[in-house]
């Protein structure tokens, strides 16, 4: 899937831009989109906004949706007011996991410099995150044995090594690699193992 062909789908809903971070784990994400204007989200990281905006710390404390505007009393380093300065006046910010255990988090923001979002809106765009989330959930189907190689090519192992160490042919290696590529959908064998250790299958 790609984020940025599935995103266009809600992007009339934020026209004044949009930021996604999809399957967040350990502080990394899986994939990301933001589409907000340049200026802002050069100012937002000069100035170290992600650690200081409420909107992102009542996303990793709560799942759902809530409007900006109710983080008024709570925007004590002015994030929201001097997003407002760019053009983006009001927004919504939508957090979820996933339902087992698997720690990770889809962060989704959504600006407007018109209005408010409606309640329907809002449960459009949390459907449709959720969804999102969900449609990239880690691949169950992996053999602890592919898990294993992936593992020892991530720590910088090739091919040769692999098969020394696991003590078996570097065509029975190879499956695994060929294996593993199908499954997490990879389009070479180190995309593979950086999606297994994303997922935190490694």
């Amino acid at each position: 899937m790609i984020l940025e062909e599935k995103i266009k789908e809600v992007q009339w809903l934020a026209p004044a831009g949009l930021q996604v971070s999809l399957r967040i784990r350990f502080g990394s994400a899986l994939n990301c989109i933001n589409t907000y204007p340049s200026e802002w989200i050069l100012k937002y990281t000069e100035l170290g906004f992600m650690m200081r905006d409420p909107t992102v710390e009542w996303a990793y404390a709560s799942t759902g949706t809530c409007r900006w505007s109710t983080f008024s009393d709570a925007d004590t380093h002015g994030v929201l007011k001097l997003a407002a300065s760019y053009g983006i006046h009001f927004g919504t910010t939508i957090s979820c996991r996933s339902e087992n255990t698997d720690g990770h988090r889809t962060i989704a923001s959504f600006g407007r410099q018109d209005r408010e979002f409606e309640d329907a809106e809002l449960a459009h765009l949390y459907r449709f995150i959720q969804n999102l989330h969900d449609a990239v959930a880690p691949p169950v189907n992996l053999t602890n044995a592919e898990i294993e190689a992936l593992l020892l090519l991530k720590r910088g192992l090739i091919i040769k090594e692999v098969a020394e160490e696991l003590n078996i042919s570097e065509n029975a290696v190879k499956q695994r690699m060929s294996n593993a590529r199908r499954k997490l959908d990879a389009k070479t064998t180190i995309h593979a193992a950086s999606l297994a250790q994303q997922y935190g299958l490694i």
